[in-house]
This record gives structure tokens, sequence and C-alpha cells, in this order.
């Protein structure tokens, strides 16, 4: 196991988090990409012999994945009905504009 690679992923980690709450999920994405490649180097060959501290260290990364895909699907719906809101705006607008002119 190359630990250096496992030091990276937490750090990537830790930025895919400030990206998150920055609402930079372009960003978020790219960086948990990054993260994959350090963690596929990390665990290649010998991963088996895992230790304590880095078994702590994935169930970590693990738990934070979680949180940022729960807070990715929030912002996702936030995001549909922010959009529908301003579908349903703009329909209002033109039955607005349409009874003027009719008006």
């Amino acid at each position: 196991m190359d630990e250096r690679f496992l030091s990276t992923a937490l750090e990537l980690t830790a930025a895919m988090t400030a990206a998150a709450d920055a609402g930079a999920w372009d960003t978020t994405a790219e960086l948990a990409r990054q993260r994959h490649a350090c963690l596929e180097t990390a665990l290649a060959g010998d991963a088996w012999r895992l230790r304590p501290p880095v078994i702590e260290a994935l169930r970590s990364m693990l738990a934070a994945d979680r949180t940022l895909t729960e807070r990715a699907a929030r912002a996702r719906q936030e995001t549909a009905a922010a959009l529908q809101e301003l579908r349903g705006g703009r329909r209002m607008q033109g039955a607005y504009a349409a009874q003027a002119v009719t008006g």
C-alpha cells in the first residue's frame, strides 16, 4: 500500500467538501475523479494488509461520500424546484401579457 496516495485521497476528500460547501458541484465531481484514481493506486497490490489507521481513513472517506451524495441530491432537488418555479413564473407572465393584449 502506498500511503502517500491515501494521504492525497484524504486531502481531496476535504477539498471535495469545501467545493460542495461553495456549491461548486462540477469541481466536486472532478475532485472525486482524482480521489478515485488515488485510492486505486493506494489500494493496489497488498491492500489486503490494511492496518487499522488505514481502515479508519477509508471509513472516514466513505462517510464523507455519503454526506456529499446526500447534499448533492438536495442541491439537485432545490435546483429542480427553482427551475419549476421559474417556469411557472414565466407562464404567469405570459398569461398576464396575453390578457393585457386581449383585455
